[in-house]
């Protein structure tokens, strides 16, 4: 029996309702015969530096020869699709290199390749494409990017200090002080210089050059006294950095030449005295005593670097009179390398019949099983000594910052030592604070100071010396820190 009219229209109603609804379902249109093409790829971006896509004059810079690709596919039926990279000549057009398409993803993922070494040269325009497939091999518009490669880093950057807020401060010089600013000018050669990476003591900055040149100017405002190192580094346009530029200077304190402070950095690399940058008395080297390479050179960080090199009996340096105080507070610290494990002195002052203190190495106060061991020996008033060990174990040809320090406040002494190692082995540098020795009181020391043995000339190091600092104070741990990342500069 036929049905009647009205059943039959339901029924085309029905089944309208029905088409139009699957085809509002993703991947219907594609189960029903109707595929549509992917999208044009979007969000392409060229990494490092994570460049967007350009083709007109102003083209993105990269600053790696295996840079990433990326683009982001979509499908308007929601079916997973393919990428086609390729890479091409952006002089002649001529294909470079094709890799397969990507694995089929999701609609609305991220697709990426990565660029094999050998194929890009620095200073060349290259124009990359890429395309998205479905499974039936419906295409989407092909999507251009080009770029231009820049791996060669900028050259050395210059630092100077400049007038204008409150105090010039030289290098290599004392000057300014606590709470007065200073400024400095940082320039670099290289036409596409836009930034320089710098720091304060281990701080990290970043500041833009000035429109239209390669330099800018930072200030810096002291907040305490001493030592103080300023690194800084151009940033080009590729993100690509520089090397490294360090410019040390010293800020004063109250008094022109505090009591106690001294600071030998030893890079004269020649001659028979090594100077005091704060502007104390020089340090005479025994004739027997030679340069060498210091830490910050055996580091690879600083080709200038220079040491002492103590090898025989009789080696060293002594400064006249007494540099610290040893009736009160201070501190002395050497940056060395022992060349063996034979117990020695690397700093001493002569007191009243016996050293006032001595920082070196033992083997007789060590803990069981750390010999030799890091030792900070200080005279008391009966005529005996405090002696203060150090966990951190000896390694030949290691290089150590090593701190005696005497807390006359507290009453104790104490040696924190940090180890920077070796260029094939670097320690963590972070220091190790000692076990604090009882010390009540002690006598005022009228001696020399010296570096590479005890006053008597006993006790003779074995090693170099690359840096040697003394305070007229108890330095806290975040002191010690800031010298040992610096490799004691």
């Amino acid at each position: 029996m036929p049905f009647p009219r009205h059943a039959a229209a339901l029924r085309v109603v029905a089944v309208t309702a029905l088409t139009v609804g699957l085809a509002l379902v993703p991947g219907s249109a594609q189960a029903h015969g109707r595929n549509h093409a992917p999208d044009r790829p979007a969000a392409l971006t060229t990494s490092p530096p994570g460049a967007a896509c350009a083709t007109g004059a102003a083209l993105p810079v990269v600053g790696s020869p295996t840079p990433t690709l990326r683009a982001t596919l979509t499908d308007p039926d929601g079916d997973a699709v393919r990428a086609t990279f390729t890479l091409r000549d952006g002089r002649n057009g001529r294909k470079l290199w094709a890799p397969p398409a990507t694995a089929p993803q999701a609609s609305g993922a991220e697709h990426a390749v990565e660029v094999p070494a050998g194929l890009l040269v620095d200073g060349r325009t290259y124009e990359w494409r890429v395309q998205a497939k479905d499974a039936r091999g419906r295409k989407s518009p092909t999507v251009r990017c080009r770029v231009v490669v820049d791996v060669t880093a900028p050259g050395a950057t210059t630092v100077t200090a400049v007038p204008g807020a409150g105090a010039v401060y030289g290098e290599d010089a004392t000057s300014g002080g606590v709470g007065v600013a200073g400024a400095f000018r940082l320039a670099a050669s290289d036409a596409d210089v836009v930034a320089f990476r710098y720091g304060f003591d281990g701080g990290q900055a970043t500041v833009a050059v000035e429109p239209g040149t390669t330099a800018a100017t930072v200030t810096f405002t002291p907040t305490t006294a001493g030592p103080v190192a300023l690194v800084a580094a151009a940033v080009d346009r590729a993100g690509n950095v520089g090397p490294e530029r360090l410019y040390r200077f010293t800020v004063a304190s109250a008094t022109s030449a505090p009591v106690g402070n001294a600071r030998w950095l030893l890079d004269e690399g020649e001659g028979s005295t090594a100077a005091d940058a704060l502007g104390g008395p020089d340090l005479t080297l025994t004739p027997s005593t030679a340069w060498t390479g210091g830490l910050l050179a055996d580091l690879g960080w600083l080709d200038e670097d220079r040491a002492l090199l103590l090898d025989e009996d009789g080696d060293g340096a002594v400064a006249p009179g007494p540099v610290v105080d040893t009736s009160g507070s201070f501190t002395v610290a050497a940056f060395v390398r022992a060349d063996g494990t034979t117990p020695g002195t690397v700093l001493s002052q002569g007191g009243l019949a016996t050293g006032a203190f001595t920082l070196g190495t033992s083997i007789t106060a060590c803990a069981d099983g750390a010999a030799p061991c890091w030792t900070f020996a200080v005279q008391d008033a009966a005529g005996g000594a405090a002696v203060a060990t150090a966990a951190a174990t000896v390694t030949p040809g290691s290089w150590y910052g090593v701190f005696g320090v005497r807390d006359a406040a507290g009453g104790t002494v104490r040696v924190d030592v940090c180890e920077i190692g070796t260029a094939d082995e670097p320690g963590p540098m972070a220091p190790q604070t000692g076990t604090p020795v009882d010390l009540a009181s002690a006598p005022a020391a009228s001696g020399s100071f010296r570096v590479g043995g005890a006053p008597d000339d006993a006790s003779p190091w074995r090693g170099a010396v690359s840096a040697v600092h003394t305070w007229g104070a108890a330095v806290d741990v975040t002191r010690e820190r800031v010298l040992c990342t610096r490799g004691g500069a």
